[in-house]
């Protein structure tokens, strides 16, 4: 009985150490990479609801530092985007860089529907939450390719 009670106590005393080993893997995304590759994909192939779900309820872009104040990207935010736009992104460096953050270097090619082509070279850091959603886009790049495709999307998008 007694090394029932050591046992015990052993098993109480560790159960915290445990608990909150448990705790901190299940706020991490098993890999984030993919998760964000795949909703990228999802853009790239124009699916709005696949899209949309790659995207965290508190989703923020910020581009250079600075907030872009980008709707909250769901099935609406996509299905009007791919009315006016195609994306495509061409990647030269995919790393997980930390727990739930990923790095990448890529050229954005955002062609509207009238035929206009915009060239965006950026950075991102991409971080995503436990469920593997993205939950910050933080992108650096030039601001005049940026600001180029933001007036043609005001120009183009009657909303």
């Amino acid at each position: 009985m007694n090394s029932f009670k050591k046992s015990l106590q052993v098993m109480l005393l560790s159960a915290p150490f445990v608990f909150s080993a448990t705790s901190a893997n299940a706020a991490e995304c098993a890999d984030p990479v993919a998760a964000v590759i795949k909703t990228l994909e999802c853009i790239e192939q124009e699916k709005a609801f696949c899209a949309a779900s790659g995207y965290a309820n508190n989703f923020v872009k910020l581009h250079n530092g600075i907030d872009t104040e980008t709707p909250q990207p769901n099935f609406f935010f996509w299905f009007g985007a791919f009315y006016f736009t195609n994306f495509d992104l061409a990647f030269d460096h995919i790393v997980q860089t930390d727990n739930n953050q990923v790095s990448m270097r890529y050229i954005e090619t955002v062609t509207f529907n009238d035929g206009d082509v915009f060239y965006q070279h950026e950075h991102a850091l991409v971080t995503v939450d436990s469920r593997c959603k993205i939950s910050l886009w933080d992108q650096y790049g030039d601001n005049a390719e940026q600001q180029a495709v933001e007036e043609k999307a005001d120009e183009i998008n009657p909303f």
